[in-house]
């Protein structure tokens, strides 16, 4: 079975874009919060797919999915990832704390 750890950010991140979505469509909000949700249970399943873009933090993972980055680390007991942020692509990933 595989597992998703949250960190703090990633659960704020999460709750960010419901907000920001549900100011204006909080229907969508919910789905898309789920959908996101669903998407990184999917991740989990094969961790090592993201990229590993940041060149002084060699463990750290991006793995793309519509106009977000999830950034995370796979993790080996048990199988699957520590989700670390979730972040707009229109955002600067190389200055967010992790």
């Amino acid at each position: 079975m595989v597992h998703v750890v949250w960190r703090r950010a990633a659960i704020d991140d999460l709750e960010t874009i419901y907000d920001y979505i549900a100011h204006d469509n909080p229907v969508r909000a919910a789905s898309f919060a789920d959908e996101l949700s669903a998407k990184i249970s999917l991740l989990s399943e094969t961790p090592y797919v993201g990229e590993a873009r940041l060149p002084n933090l060699p463990n750290i993972r991006i793995f793309p999915y519509k106009n977000y980055l999830f950034l995370y680390e796979p993790i080996d007991n048990p199988k699957g990832i520590e989700l670390l942020r979730i972040i707009h692509t229109a955002q600067d990933y190389l200055n967010k704390d992790f």
